[in-house]
C-alpha cells in the first residue's frame, strides 16, 4: 500500500512538471513569428581598395522562427556606382534554420572613377518556407573606398643645379627625381616649371613639361630642365616652382607646386668686397703747378670676383687741385684675394690757397651682376700759393698736416682717439692765441630728425687752446671723441676751425676738413629653440624659431642654413634684407639619414653695411636610432552564434521549480514516520477487500 501511495505522489509531481513545460512551450511559441525572415547580420561597412579584386565575407541571417529554404542572394549593380559586386558560388546559399546564419563571400572590383568616399550597394534575398511559399527581402551594404581621402605622398629628391651657381646671361641644368614615397600610384603625371620670368629665370630650350604615364608607389622618375638667367638681372636666390599635376588611383586630379631656389651671381651669402690699402699720400708742401702723386693698392677681400671696376679721382675743390693724369681708371675683373696698384697725379692751380686740399677716390664695381654702392676714400695734400692774394706774403696759415683715427674705422656708440698735427706753414711768422674747435658739416643722415653732432668730445669741451705755434712749427693734439649710437654708417666730414693772431694782433681764421669713417653696430638675435635628444632614422625633425634685427642698420643677404648629415629640401634658404627692428620666423624640417650621433647646425648669416659677412650659429647633436620594424599581430576569433537570453531565463526557472518540487516531496516523507506501521496495516486490509470484490465479480 505504501509503494502505491509513493507511486501516486510521484505521478502527481510529473504531471505538474508537464503542465509547467506545456505553459513554457506556449510562451516560447508565442515569442516567435512562425515564419522565416532573411536579413544581413554582422558588419555592414567594409573597406574596398581600388585597382585590385576585393573579397570579404558578410553574414546572411534568418531572424525568424521558421526555416528559410532555397535562399538566394543577388547584388544590385547599376551604372551609378563605379564597381561591380558578385557572389562566390553564384548566390545560392541553401537553407538557413530559425535564428541561424550563413557566411557569404562577395567579390568587388572597382571599374570606374571614384568620386565619393563611400557607396551603398543593395543585396536582394529570395527564399521559400516549408510550404514552398516564396518570399523576398533586401538589405544595404556600404563600401568605403580605402585611402580616398589620402593624397599620394611624394617628394623631390637629388635636386641639383649644374653648375651650382648661375651668372647673369648664363645657362644651367636643373635636374632631380620625383620619389613616390606613399602607398598609392601616381597616374598621368605632368612635371613643369612655373614662376618663370623672361627678365629673370626662364627656360632656355627643350620641352616645357615632362609627362609620365605613372609613378608606382616606392619608385621614382628623373626630370631635367635647361634654364637661362637674364643678362642684366641682380644677384640673389630666385624661387623656381616645380609644378606637378597627376591623378590618384581613384582618378582624382591633384596639383602641387614646390619651390626650389636658384642662385644667381655666386654662392649665396658670398660677394666681392673691394678695399683700398697701403695708400701713399704726398708729404711736404707743394707749390702751384708742382705735380704730386697719390698711389694705393686695390684689394678684393670678398669670395667672388669683382667686375667692371671704375676708380675715379678728383679734387674736392676742383678749381684748386686738378688731375695731371687720367682721373678715371677701369679694371675688367679682380679675382678674390687679388691686388692691383693704382696711382694718380695732381697739381695745385693758381686758384688755390696755401692750405690742405682733399682728394676723393670713388670706387664702383659689380659683384655677380649686382651694382654695389660705391665707396669713397680721401687723401690730403698741402699746397703753397704765396701769390694767391696780397696778404699771403705776410699771413701765417694753420693747417692740419696729419691726422689719424684710432681705431681706423670708428664704431657708432663707442669712443675713439683723434690724433692731429697742426702746422704753421709760414716760413717766418708765428701765431698766438690759437683757438681750435670742431664742427660737423652734416648733423645726421636723416632730414626729418636732427639730433645734433655725430661726434662729441669726452671729458672736455669742444674748444681747445694753444698759446702759440712758431713759424714752420707743429703742435700735437689728441682728442677723445664719442660717436652717437644713431650715427649712420658712412664717412663723415669733420671741420677743424682755427681762430688766431699774428705778432701784431691781427686776427685770422682757417678751416680744415677731416674724413672719419663710422661703422654701425649690427646685431641679430635668435629665439631659443630645442631639438629632440633622440630621433628615429628617416623620421622628420622640425625646427622653428624667430629672429630679430636688434641692431641699428639693415642686414642684407640674410640666409638660414641647415648643416649636417641630414636630408633637407632646401639646406640654404635665402631671406633677403632685414630692416632694423624687423623680425622674421623660420620653420623647416630635415630627415636624419644615418644612425648614431649626428651633429646638426642651424646657421643664420648676413652682411653688415660694409659688406662683412657675419653668422649666428646653433649647434646640436642628435642621437639617431635605427628604425624599428613593426610586428604584425594577427588573430582570429571563432564566431559564436548569439544566445537567446529569454530561453536561458526560462530554463533557469524550470530547474528552480523542479528543485522546489523534489524538496517538498522529500520533506513530506520525513514528517510521517510514526504512522508508517498503521498505514501499512490499513493498506493490507484495503488490499484484501479489493481481492474479495474482484472474486465476487
Amino acid at each position: 500500500m505504501m509503494g502505491k501511495r509513493l507511486f501516486q505522489r510521484f505521478v502527481t509531481v510529473i504531471m505538474m512538471f508537464s503542465m509547467i513545460l506545456g505553459q513554457t512551450a506556449v510562451a516560447l511559441a508565442d515569442d516567435v513569428s512562425g515564419s522565416a525572415q532573411i536579413v544581413l547580420g554582422g558588419e555592414t561597412v567594409v573597406e574596398v581598395v581600388a585597382g585590385q579584386e576585393n573579397r570579404f565575407t558578410v553574414q546572411v541571417k534568418n531572424k525568424g522562427g521558421a526555416t528559410a529554404q532555397s535562399v538566394y542572394v543577388s547584388p544590385q549593380n547599376n551604372g551609378t556606382n563605379p564597381f561591380r559586386v558578385s557572389v562566390v558560388g553564384g548566390g545560392d546559399v541553401g537553407s538557413i534554420g530559425a535564428n541561424g546564419y550563413k557566411n557569404v563571400t562577395l567579390i568587388v572590383n572597382v571599374n570606374g572613377e571614384v568620386k565619393e568616399s563611400s557607396y551603398a550597394v543593395t543585396l536582394d534575398m529570395a527564399y521559400t518556407n516549408s510550404n514552398d511559399s516564396s518570399f523576398s527581402s533586401s538589405d544595404t551594404l556600404y563600401l568605403k573606398m580605402k585611402g580616398f581621402d589620402n593624397e599620394p605622398s611624394f617628394k623631390l629628391d637629388s635636386m641639383k643645379l649644374s653648375p651650382e651657381s648661375m651668372s647673369p646671361g648664363s645657362s644651367a641644368n636643373l635636374s632631380g627625381k620625383i620619389l613616390n614615397n606613399g602607398d598609392q600610384d601616381m597616374q598621368d603625371v605632368d612635371v613643369s616649371l612655373s614662376n618663370l620670368e623672361t627678365d629673370k629665370i626662364s627656360l632656355s630650350s627643350g620641352f616645357s613639361s615632362k609627362h609620365y604615364s605613372s609613378i608606382p608607389a616606392g619608385t621614382s622618375v628623373d626630370f631635367a630642365f635647361s634654364l637661362v638667367a637674364s643678362a642684366d638681372m641682380a644677384a640673389g636666390n630666385y624661387p623656381v616652382n616645380i609644378k606637378l599635376k597627376f591623378k590618384d588611383e581613384f582618378g582624382k586630379s591633384i596639383e602641387k607646386e614646390l619651390p626650389y631656389y636658384v642662385n644667381v651671381g655666386g654662392i649665396a651669402g658670398q660677394k666681392s668686397q673691394l678695399e683700398i690699402r697701403n695708400m701713399k699720400e704726398p708729404g711736404g708742401v707743394y707749390d702751384v703747378n708742382e705735380n704730386f702723386t697719390v698711389s694705393f693698392d686695390l684689394y678684393n677681400s670678398g669670395k667672388v670676383a669683382a667686375k667692371s671696376i671704375v676708380v675715379t679721382a678728383v679734387g674736392v675743390d676742383t678749381a684748386a687741385v686738378v688731375p695731371k693724369s687720367a682721373s678715371v681708371k677701369t679694371i675688367s675683373e679682380l679675382a678674390p684675394g687679388a691686388t692691383t696698384s693704382l696711382s694718380f697725379t695732381f697739381a695745385g692751380t693758381a686758384a688755390s690757397k696755401t692750405q690742405n686740399y682733399a682728394i676723393q677716390f670713388t670706387t664702383e664695381y659689380t659683384s655677380g651682376g649686382t651694382a654695389v654702392s660705391s665707396f669713397k676714400q680721401f687723401a690730403g695734400v698741402n699746397v703753397n700759393n704765396p701769390d694767391a692774394d696780397e696778404e699771403n706774403a705776410s699771413k701765417p696759415k694753420l693747417i692740419v698736416s696729419n691726422y689719424e683715427c684710432d681705431p681706423l674705422i670708428v664704431m657708432a656708440g663707442q669712443e675713439f682717439n683723434l690724433n692731429m698735427e697742426v702746422l704753421n706753414t709760414h716760413a717766418a711768422k708765428g701765431v698766438k692765441n690759437v683757438k681750435m674747435y670742431l664742427t660737423l658739416a652734416e648733423e645726421t643722415s636723416s632730414d626729418s630728425e636732427k639730433s645734433g653732432n655725430v661726434f662729441t668730445p669726452v671729458d672736455s669741451s669742444n674748444t681747445f687752446y694753444f698759446d702759440e705755434i712758431g713759424a714752420k712749427s707743429t703742435v700735437q693734439k689728441q682728442l677723445r671723441l664719442y660717436v652717437v649710437p644713431d650715427a649712420q654708417p658712412k664717412t663723415y666730414t669733420l671741420t677743424v676751425n682755427f681762430e688766431y693772431e699774428d705778432a701784431t694782433g691781427k686776427e685770422f681764421t682757417a678751416a680744415e676738413l677731416l674724413g672719419i669713417n663710422v661703422k654701425q653696430v649690427t646685431a641679430l638675435q635668435m629665439d631659443d629653440f630645442a631639438m629632440p635628444d633622440e630621433v628615429e632614422m628617416y623620421s622628420p625633425v622640425t625646427v622653428s624659431f624667430g629672429y630679430y634685427n636688434t641692431g641699428k642698420v639693415t642686414l642684407s643677404n640674410v640666409m638660414v642654413k641647415v648643416i649636417g648629415d641630414v636630408e633637407c629640401q632646401n639646406k640654404n634658404t635665402y631671406i633677403g634684407n632685414l630692416e632694423s627692428g624687423a623680425s622674421e620666423y623660420f620653420e623647416s624640417s630635415f630627415t636624419p639619414t644615418s644612425s648614431g650621433e649626428v651633429p646638426v647646425s642651424i646657421v643664420v648669416s648676413y652682411e653688415d653695411a660694409s659688406g662683412e659677412v657675419m653668422e649666428e650659429t646653433r649647434d646640436f647633436t642628435l642621437n639617431v636610432m635605427e628604425p624599428m620594424m613593426p610586428e604584425d599581430m594577427e588573430g582570429e576569433e571563432a564566431e559564436q552564434p548569439p544566445m537567446d537570453m529569454k530561453k536561458v531565463m526560462i530554463s533557469i526557472a524550470l530547474l528552480a521549480i523542479l528543485a522546489m518540487g523534489l524538496f517538498v516531496f522529500i520533506k513530506r516523507q520525513k514528517q510521517e514516520p510514526n504512522n508508517s506501521f498503521s498505514e501499512s496495516k490499513d493498506d493490507l486490509n484495503d488490499d484484501e477487500d479489493d481481492d474479495r470484490e474482484d472474486m465476487s465479480l
